[in-house]
């Protein structure tokens, strides 16, 4: 009996040692969740309900904490404590059933989510704020039901693992052709910089490689402040990036790729930035139009989205609110003008959204926005989703979401449209320009006029100075003049006609430029462009479809294997090859022959400008950034193209007994001078030139041995251009006449007086 008593009371107070641990972990969490430290407080809350704590107080508090945290699959946890909580207890926060139906919609379950909501209406009719709250609450919950009722055909595929952590990432910005993505991350904090915050904000970029993507690397900012990604032009060459300060709420800045690096940050150009909060922003491929969102005086309420436009004067206008079309008293933040200039995509948390942020889209009609379209379910969630981004083709677009099945708090996505979905009627040219004597990139700027609005200058593009390319998006049924300043080379204009297409083309381009010396004298220069194109609209959609299903595969987002094991056991032979092909498949930028004897596709257009010639000296005027660049004359590239086909298929017809003209001239020793005893030698020569334009001459100077190998190589070609000078100067234009001095003669049986002469033959014109 005693032995029983003894038990008992051991039983007991260990009871009553658990209560009062109980007791001072849940005062520890009540004073954790008292100053917002919900992290630390909710494993607390939950010991102190595991063993056995029913309070409804502690429940709430318990699902409030859950609700705070980043990842929604952490907040919906909090769903059955609340739940306990609301059917159990009383005395509790009034906006109990608000929380709960908030958390019943980002779970989807919408049903419960509208009932629970629209208790808290009715408890809080006797309060207009929380009524406002809850009828745009209920309104939210009816906007999902509608739009997860009728799912639109889109597949949303989880971004490369080497790009979602269990971190945040957010606001992917993507160039046109898909060949650069930049996102900002969070990041723990290494007490490196910034000392005092959890975590830091970081810009990262990842490179397309044939396909796969590269893992990301840090773009060094120097800052002690918020940094992001804001936006990112077509091409690729210029990004937009946001930094907060001490003083300023944030703003945009530009930084600019070099190879494989970026410049420093410097302010972002016109009257954008102010004095408040400056977030994203996208720019058209012409450089001239500028989407960015600013919560700045004049706007709707919150963050709205405003342009501005570069004017004729070379500066930007004061910007211009979108109005009442596309802002809201809510935010509308993360604008991207589509390539097209007249589609612009954009997050709101007003309109019809159906939870958070959601991304809307409208259309430039008669100077017009079209009302917002919500993009729908599954692109849009009961979650935050935003920071839309369409590729040029219109054939995949990437956004950020922190959606349920993420890897962090916010991960990047992207969708692949479907096959009827519209496509983009743009031209996509991707080139690059090189010296063909170094084969490297030089610094160069193309300008690219309009010819039919007869405007001074369209776009402005800067290739990369590292490797040479370029991304030129062009509208059909256009034609432009591209006027092309490379280093070291005199302006050179490109006529490009772009068709009336209603589908997306690509089109492959490489230029490259020579410089043609005489004597170390450069007389002009030769352009060649080669176009790697397609024959049809279905070649180029098939490839196109290609190079995206190839992605697909080598992302893993397409289990190859099984597919494989599915050919191979329905024998499928044509299957199992296309799969294979979609394996090695690269992006055709990456792979592109321009060698036009072993590609096909490949069309040619080459011209020489030689600078002396009358007929082609008339040097033409372009408008230029306000000032007059004298170019060569335009090179029509298909006409060239045809042009350069058809000489090579014809012959030149000429008497071919008129190669044997030959003339010996001779100088006195060390002189250069040409003596008129054979200006008649040279007059007969003259004429058979003219006479006969496919025929040329060539010029070879000698000297004879007594002076020093370099003094007489100096002699022989002087004594070559002496008689070079007598037919140039008689209208024989550079092209037909080759020209060189040989130093001194090497028969040693010619004599002193032989050695010193010029050799004139005549010859075919190459």
């Amino acid at each position: 009996m005693t032995r029983y008593y003894l038990f008992s009371f051991v039983l007991i107070l260990s009871q009553v040692q658990s209560f009062a641990q109980d007791t001072k972990k849940l005062a520890e969490a009540q004073r954790l969740f008292s100053i917002k430290n919900y992290d630390k407080a909710l494993p607390l809350y939950l010991e102190a309900i595991q063993s056995g704590v029913k309070d409804p107080l502690t429940n709430y508090q318990a699902g409030i904490c859950c609700l705070k945290m980043q990842n929604i699959d952490d907040q919906v946890k909090g769903i059955p404590y609340l739940e306990k909580a609301f059917s159990e207890g009383k005395g509790l926060p009034p906006t109990l059933p608000y929380d709960l139906g908030e958390l019943y919609l980002k779970n989807e379950q919408l049903d419960k989510a509208f009932e629970t909501l629209s208790r808290y209406k009715e408890l809080s009719k006797a309060d207009p704020k929380a009524k406002a709250r809850a009828d745009k609450a209920i309104e939210v919950c009816h906007n999902a039901i509608a739009l997860m009722s009728v799912p639109r055909n889109f597949t949303v595929h989880s971004f490369s693992s080497t790009v979602n952590t269990q971190y945040t990432e957010y606001n992917p910005t993507v160039s046109a052709d898909e060949s650069i993505v930049a996102f900002t991350a969070l990041r723990p904090n290494t007490g490196r910089t910034r000392s005092g915050d959890k975590f830091i904000e970081q810009v990262y970029v990842s490179y397309n490689k044939s396909g796969t993507w590269s893992d990301p690397v840090v773009i060094p900012i120097s800052s002690e402040y918020n940094v992001g990604t804001a936006g990112i032009s077509p091409d690729g060459q210029k990004m937009m990036i946001f930094i907060g300060g001490t003083t300023d709420p944030g703003s945009l800045y530009q930084i600019t790729k070099d190879g494989d690096g970026w410049s420093k940050p410097s302010l972002l150009a016109g009257s954008i930035n102010s004095n408040a909060l400056e977030t994203t922003c996208s720019i058209t491929p012409d450089g001239k139009t500028i989407y960015f969102a600013s919560d700045r005086q004049g706007g709707k309420g919150g963050l709205d989205i405003w342009k501005t436009e570069l004017k004729a004067d070379g500066k930007w206008s004061n910007p211009v609110n979108l109005g009442p079309e596309i802002n809201t008293a809510a935010n509308e933040d993360a604008p991207f003008i589509h390539p097209d200039q007249k589609t612009l995509f954009f997050t709101s948390d007003g309109h019809n959204t159906m939870g958070g942020n959601d991304i809307f889209k409208s259309i430039l009609i008669n100077g017009k926005w079209t009302k917002p379209e919500n993009m729908g379910y599954p692109i849009n969630t009961t979650a935050n989703d935003n920071y839309f981004t369409l590729l040029a083709d219109g054939k995949r677009a990437y956004f950020s979401s922190d959606r349920k099945g993420g890897q962090g708090a916010q991960d990047i996505y992207y969708i692949d449209m479907p096959e009827n979905a519209s496509t983009v009627p743009l031209t996509m040219v991707k080139g690059k320009i090189l010296n063909a004597e170094t084969g490297k990139p030089m610094p160069t700027k193309m300008y690219v006029i309009d010819k039919d609005s007869k405007k001074e200058v369209e776009f402005v593009y800067d290739p990369d100075p590292k490797t040479g390319d370029y991304l030129i998006i062009l509208p059909p049924a256009k034609n432009y003049d591209i006027v092309i300043e490379s280093e070291g080379f005199l302006p050179y204009t490109l006529n490009v006609n772009i068709p009336n297409q209603d589908y997306f083309y690509e089109l492959y381009q490489q230029i490259t430029l020579k410089t043609i010396k005489q004597f170390d004298v450069v007389v002009g220069q030769e352009v060649q462009v080669k176009n790697a194109f397609y024959d049809t609209q279905q070649d180029v959609k098939t490839d196109l479809r290609k190079t995206h299903e190839a992605q697909l595969v080598k992302s893993g987002s397409v289990d190859v294997y099984d597919m494989m094991l599915d050919l191979m056991a329905s024998d499928d032979k044509e299957g199992i090859n296309y799969l294979v092909s979609l394996i090695e498949h690269q992006n055709p930028i990456e792979s592109v022959n321009f060698n036009e004897k072993e590609n096909s596709k490949i069309e040619v257009a080459s011209r020489t400008y030689y600078y002396d010639e009358s007929d082609e000296s008339k040097f033409e005027q372009k408008k230029v950034e306000g000032k007059t660049v004298f170019s060569l004359p335009t090179m029509v590239v298909t006409e060239e193209a045809k042009r350069v086909r058809d000489e090579s298929s014809k012959s030149v017809t000429y008497d071919k007994a008129l190669l044997a003209k030959f003339v010996k001239i001779f100088f006195d020793q060390g002189k250069n001078d040409l003596k008129d005893q054979y200006n008649a030698q040279l007059s007969d020569i003259l004429q058979t030139l003219n006479a006969n334009p496919g025929l040329g001459v060539e010029i070879s100077g000698f000297a004879s041995a007594e002076g020093t190998e370099e003094a007489n190589r100096e002699l022989s070609n002087k004594r070559a251009i002496t008689v070079l000078d007598y037919f140039n100067q008689k209208g024989i234009v550079r092209r037909r006449i080759v020209a060189k001095g040989y130093g001194a003669t090497k028969d040693e049986n010619v004599s002193k007086e032989e050695g010193r002469r010029v050799e004139v033959r005549v010859v075919p014109v190459k």
